[in-house]
């Protein structure tokens, strides 16, 4: 990356970024589910590994640090390229860590990163479909995390009573200002002690199954409320 654009994103295209997100989102009317596992691991001082499809991912910083989670250490997970470098100063100005890779690019590496962040007491945040897709197609990267780790996945979505659909590959949603929000946690993902690598593919399609079914209920919420 030029100097000049990545001067140009620290100083201003990422501060901007944060300050829109942060103002939009704290107009939100938000309902929280399931947020149960989460509680009971942080009673005990366990991490877990939070996972959420990429298009949902804009308004899961603001919950995390806002909402949620607000002195939990916490790292995310961002690709190697220039879109990820953008994500991971957003991340930063938020108050997350981050760790750099993907599944395409320095993921063992990233793995190993990810696997110390856990051992630290830190949770981690994945992104389930990665950041090329295909879209609500859960990748292999959380699951392998867990094996590593013994910390279970924590399948998390959101959705939103009002919202913009951004024409890309995850469809990404991104609220309109004071619509009503839901934030939704599934149950636990937890890799079996002792578990081989023929566990990892049932595991990924447990998560997928998750992940997909609590989107569902989120995307379906506020028609059933109002129904």
């Amino acid at each position: 990356m030029r100097p000049l654009k990545r001067f140009l994103l620290a100083h201003l295209a990422a501060p901007a970024a944060r300050a829109l997100i942060w103002l939009l989102c704290v107009t939100i009317r938000l309902k929280v589910e399931g947020a149960a596992n989460e509680d009971a691991l942080d009673r005990e001082g366990k991490p877990g590994i939070i996972c959420c499809w990429h298009g949902r991912l804009l308004f899961l910083p603001y919950y995390y640090r806002h909402v949620r989670r607000k002195n939990a250490v916490m790292d995310v997970l961002a690709s190697s390229s220039h879109d990820g470098e953008f994500v991971a100063r957003v991340s930063r100005l938020f108050g997350f860590g981050v760790i750099r890779g993907s599944s395409y690019k320095n993921s063992r590496t990233a793995l190993r990163a990810m696997a110390r962040s856990v051992a630290q007491g830190r949770w981690p945040g994945i992104i389930a479909d990665g950041s090329r897709g295909p879209a609500f197609v859960a990748q292999p990267g959380s699951v392998m995390l867990a094996k590593i780790t013994g910390a279970p996945v924590i399948p998390v979505t959101v959705a939103f009573d009002r919202y913009w659909t951004l024409n890309s590959w995850d469809r990404m949603q991104i609220p309109k200002p004071f619509t009503r929000g839901v934030v939704i946690h599934g149950n636990p993902v937890v890799f079996p002690s002792g578990g081989g690598r023929e566990e990892l593919d049932t595991k990924r399609k447990e998560l997928n199954r998750t992940l997909g079914r609590i989107t569902g209920r989120a995307d379906g919420y506020f028609f059933q409320k109002s129904s």
